[in-house]
């Protein structure tokens, strides 16, 4: 007979209650390398997920414009699923540990790519919408990644090699459901997003479950002046502007200049990819100049990438703006967070 814990049978907590047999009780103890195995293959196929989502998005917003009338209302419902669940992501990694915080946010997007794709086929408007915005909830959670643990080093450039992995792997997978579904290549792609998030959530549930433990020291952090807070505010909510924009229009100007779904989602990883890049390559210039200067730069780069697609009509062009957008969109809110 299998022997339950009773201090494991909380709410909330994402595990086995039950000793199987073969299988450690203790995940925590797993090797450094496992985890960071683990975490590495989690990060990639969650944004595998998002690459899959951003990029077919736009075109089957565009499907549904008879009702939505002009706004790109899938769009913002991801966006809006993002936002919210930025508060419980956190507020989870610090009180539960990071693999029930991951595994709540792969489950939000597991069955946000089934419902999504479901209404889709049947042109089913308001569940549509409802699946879009578990997705981008599961994407909420999906930014904490970079926040996990103490990465840095090789460490870093594994998980973020990882994530830059699944991005490109996104472009062959729609390529592919293209050639063979045709028309139903769409609600296919959202459901095989939600297959990559299953991969997440499988992979997130045996992460150890590292907590934060609040002390006094922790707290004795200092605040910035209110003139810094406004201003880094104001530029970060710029560059989530930008970005915004360029990911709700982007897909469908290279479509218009008659790019493949698969081209345009090579562009869109590249972009999505670019956006992690500073995470681990712009901290001597923070160092240098502060982090106003840096994100300053970076919100430069946005604007430049985004004012140049205007003037593409190649893959090559599309995806060089796009990259440069994304990275200066990542130099802009970690310089405006630092």
């Amino acid at each position: 007979m299998a022997r339950v814990d009773s201090l494991r049978l909380r709410a909330g907590q994402i595990f086995c209650a039950c000793d199987v047999d073969g299988l450690p009780l203790d995940l925590d103890s797993l090797p450094k390398e496992a985890s960071l195995l683990r975490m590495a293959l989690a990060f990639s196929s969650s944004v595998l997920a998002q690459v899959l989502t951003l990029s077919i998005l736009p075109i089957a917003s565009a499907t549904f414009r008879p009702v939505s009338g002009s706004l790109s209302w899938p769009f913002m419902m991801f966006l809006t699923g993002a936002a919210l669940a930025g508060f419980p992501a956190s507020y989870l990694l610090d009180r539960l540990g990071r693999r029930s915080a991951f595994a709540l946010g792969a489950s939000l997007g597991l069955a946000g790519g089934i419902l999504s794709a479901f209404a889709l086929s049947e042109r089913l408007y308001p569940i549509f919408l409802i699946g879009i915005l578990w997705l981008g909830m599961a994407q909420g959670f999906g930014l904490f990644y970079r926040h996990a643990g103490p990465i840095a080093g090789r460490t870093s450039g594994v998980v973020f090699g990882a994530g830059a992995l699944g991005a490109f792997v996104a472009p062959f997978i729609i390529g592919t459901l293209s050639e063979i579904s045709g028309p139903l290549a769409s609600p296919l792609i959202l459901m095989v997003s939600g297959v990559a998030h299953l991969v997440t959530l499988s992979l997130a549930i045996g992460l150890p479950n590292q907590q934060i433990e609040i002390t006094a020291s922790s707290l004795m952090v200092r605040r910035p002046t209110m003139l810094i807070f406004f201003t880094t505010t104001l530029i970060a909510s710029s560059a989530w502007l930008g970005m915004n924009g360029l990911m709700a229009r982007s897909p469908l100007v290279m479509m218009g200049c008659g790019l493949s779904l698969s081209l345009s989602a090579f562009a869109m990883a590249a972009h999505l990819s670019a956006m992690y890049w500073p995470g681990f390559t712009i901290g001597h210039l923070i160092k240098r100049f502060g982090g106003i200067i840096t994100s300053l730069i970076g919100l430069l780069f946005l604007v430049m990438g985004g004012v140049g697609i205007a003037y593409q009509n190649t893959v090559f062009g599309f995806t060089l703006c796009l990259t440069l957008s994304g990275y200066g969109w990542g130099m802009a809110t970690i310089g405006a967070t630092a």
